[in-house]
């Protein structure tokens, strides 16, 4: 199945693109992405600390924040745009 996964912000410096298509096995989860995508160790420490996602990242999955779905545990499907945005601060 195809997925394009939309990068925002710093990540389209981290990952060279501001969007990219990925094929994925069926019942791929979002973990499955995220570690698919990290060819490179600077990838992966952008993304994960200790094994698991930097708290200050905002995944979306169809527009919905996946802490309001599965979390990592969510599965993608074909067709799914899968956005990566570093936390809004402001003030």
């Amino acid at each position: 199945m195809k997925v394009t996964v939309r990068f925002f912000a710093m990540f389209r410096e981290v990952f060279q693109a501001r969007e990219r298509d990925v094929v994925m096995a069926e019942g791929a989860t979002i973990a499955d992405l995220l570690e698919s995508l990290c060819t490179s160790s600077k990838e992966r420490d952008e993304l994960f600390e200790n094994g698991t996602l930097k708290p200050f990242l905002i995944i979306l999955k169809n527009g919905r924040h996946i802490q309001h779905l599965e979390g990592l545990a969510t599965v993608i499907e074909n067709g799914d745009v899968i956005s990566v945005f570093p936390a809004v601060a402001g003030g």
